[in-house]
């Protein structure tokens, strides 16, 4: 569970298992804390979504320092294949703000409700609501603006 929803976020194999195994080092460390042994679950959840959060402000911060020294950050060609398209894809979760991106990816990925995601992160289910309504259409209007992606989603699945 851990280490699909890292895949999913983050979109590297390796970086996905280094957030997996960080978060159950983690999960040992503090496993003196869990008062509820049956809500372990969730508290896997839960660490694993602060471990990603901050991974993903993390990224934000170097692809900033990337896109200011003008380095490039990757090769996206012109010519597209599936692989390229689901790099700019998680190019474009990368682009949102972390919290946008984690719930994005929490519901339109792994298909958990509002009140699952509030709870595994922490958060009021309208906060959930607005970070994924804004999430979506800032992907919406990014994914419209590229030709490869536009053709693979349509308008109706953002709103």
């Amino acid at each position: 569970m851990v280490l699909s929803t890292a895949l999913r976020v983050l979109g590297s194999k390796s970086e996905a298992e280094d957030i997996a195994q960080d978060v159950f080092y983690r999960v040992w460390r503090s496993a003196n804390t869990l008062r509820e042994p049956d809500k372990l679950r969730s508290f896997v959840y839960s660490v694993a979504m602060r471990a990603l959060v901050s991974e993903l402000r993390c990224k934000r911060q170097q692809a900033w320092l990337h896109r200011n020294r003008l380095e490039p950050m990757g090769d996206l060609g012109c010519e597209m294949e599936s692989r390229d398209l689901l790099r700019k894809f998680h190019a474009l979760l990368e682009r949102l703000r972390p919290r946008e991106s984690l719930v994005f990816v929490l519901k339109r990925l792994d298909a958990m409700t509002v009140e699952e995601i509030a709870i595994v992160m922490g958060i009021s289910e309208s906060t959930v609501k607005r970070s994924l309504s804004r999430g979506s259409l800032r992907l919406a209007h990014w994914i419209n603006a590229d030709p490869g992606l536009a053709g693979l989603f349509r308008k109706e699945e953002w709103g």
